[in-house]
């Protein structure tokens, strides 16, 4: 079964994931702490949000995830993104070759694969299709999502050789022991240490070494549904505060 983990070198993510408040000021600050510049993709229909990457080493990537301007809907981690002043690692893939039979596997052994989706769309980038979950049950964010890429789309940056790495992956999270066992299980090499629920990941880049660190997330259990209300509040209110803005002047 390890052979389903698409693995990446020294790494076996696919993406790391990056949220910040807004995708292309988030991409401005990666660029002006490393010195490598992110390539901007185009939103993809419909979703609520927008990327940037930075190509790594044995094509694993770095994602910086913000909202889609264009999208008027809810979705809880849209309204919480808007918190992240700066780039912050709030998730993180594993690529599989094959995600039906990693799933029906995960599951046999007590880690479902939750809000599965599949996506298949062309934009002036290129087509991109992929079926993705979370490991579940539930959503923390140590666990990784998992993800098969059908197509996807290539740019510059993808091609060019990279010049940003990742030294260290860190994870750490209080019910660390269980969750190592699940990975053990799964075949994921990838270990979670004891301590507050945290991601943290350190780049090798032509400006030196930088290092960003994330609070862990959660939507799991009934505590999921009292953090939606409250990130469903915060959007409304978010939208009241929009409506009440004067608009700009017309000169």
């Amino acid at each position: 079964m390890q052979d389903l983990i698409n693995r990446t070198g020294a790494t076996e993510f696919d993406q790391i994931v990056l949220g910040t408040f807004d995708t292309k000021a988030g991409a401005d600050w990666i660029a002006a702490e490393t010195g490598v510049e992110p390539f901007l993709t185009t939103p993809e229909p419909g979703q609520w949000y927008w990327s940037a990457g930075v190509s790594l080493p044995d094509g694993a990537m770095i994602e910086i995830l913000g909202p889609n301007p264009h999208h008027r809907g809810f979705h809880p981690l849209k309204t919480l993104l808007s918190r992240y002043d700066t780039p912050s690692p709030i998730f993180w893939h594993i690529g599989v070759s094959d995600f039906e039979g990693f799933c029906a596997f995960a599951a046999e052994r007590g880690a479902p694969v939750d809000q599965i989706e599949h996506l298949d769309t062309a934009s002036p980038g290129g087509r991109r299709a992929y079926s993705r979950g979370l490991l579940g049950p539930g959503f923390r964010s140590v666990r990784p999502c998992i993800i098969q890429w059908k197509a996807r789309p290539g740019s510059p940056a993808r091609s060019a050789p990279a010049r940003m790495s990742v030294s260290a992956f860190e994870l750490s999270h209080p019910d660390h022991a269980a969750m190592n066992t699940v990975f053990a299980v799964l075949g994921l090499r990838q270990r979670i240490s004891a301590g507050p629920h945290r991601m943290s990941i350190v780049l090798d880049t032509p400006r030196g070494e930088v290092r960003l660190d994330g609070r862990g997330l959660s939507f799991e259990g009934p505590g999921a549904l009292l953090a939606t209300a409250q990130l469903w509040i915060g959007h409304q209110f978010n939208r009241m505060t929009e409506w009440a803005r004067p608009a700009a002047p017309v000169w």
